[in-house]
């Protein structure tokens, strides 16, 4: 005998309306149901399956590890969205599309790894071009870490210190003489 909990067609449309991305094991344990009348009941409302491929999630998950926010194994990449990790590799297998966004972000993030067009700098904290940054062997993307502007107008300290080595170099003069 059917649960009397389970909803009609039209009052399951209403319910799946208002929560459309809310697991189906958790209606199907408030309804006192399978997993896969919930699923019938979704298909039936008009609903597509969870497991068809969303093209505006698989685009938001292709720019942040295009924007290089995340790595595409990231859970926190998933946290807001309505798929997992899993899920999303699944898209990735049965779309090429989406597996050459994918593979294309990548590439473009390492590319930005060893030659940024913009790099923070280290001491005054502001966004800059690249052309901003002296050139060094020493790091990975080829540039220094403080820009340009920053070495040449030093800190408050090193004027201090400066000033303090010209005051010996004098004291050290007036006893020479």
């Amino acid at each position: 005998m059917p649960s009397r909990s389970i909803p009609s067609v039209e009052q399951a449309y209403e319910l799946f309306s208002e929560d459309p991305w809310r697991p189906l094991s958790e209606w199907a344990k408030e309804w006192d149901c399978s997993h896969e009348r919930v699923r019938q009941l979704r298909e039936q409302a008009g609903f597509d399956p969870i497991s068809s491929i969303d093209r505006n999630i698989a685009r938001t998950v292709i720019d942040r590890v295009r924007n290089g926010e995340y790595a595409l194994t990231v859970r926190e990449l998933y946290e807001d969205l309505p798929i997992g990790l899993e899920k999303f590799l699944t898209w990735m297998k049965e779309d090429p599309a989406i597996y050459l966004g994918i593979l294309e972000a990548q590439q473009w993030v390492e590319k930005q790894s060893w030659s940024p067009e913009t790099k923070q700098c280290k001491k005054c904290g502001e966004v800059l071009k690249a052309e901003s940054f002296g050139k060094t062997q020493k790091y990975k993307d080829g540039l220094q870490k403080i820009c340009k502007l920053c070495v040449s107008n030093p800190s408050k300290k090193l004027v201090e210190i400066q000033e303090k080595q010209k005051k010996l170099q004098q004291l050290k003069n007036k006893l020479d003489n």
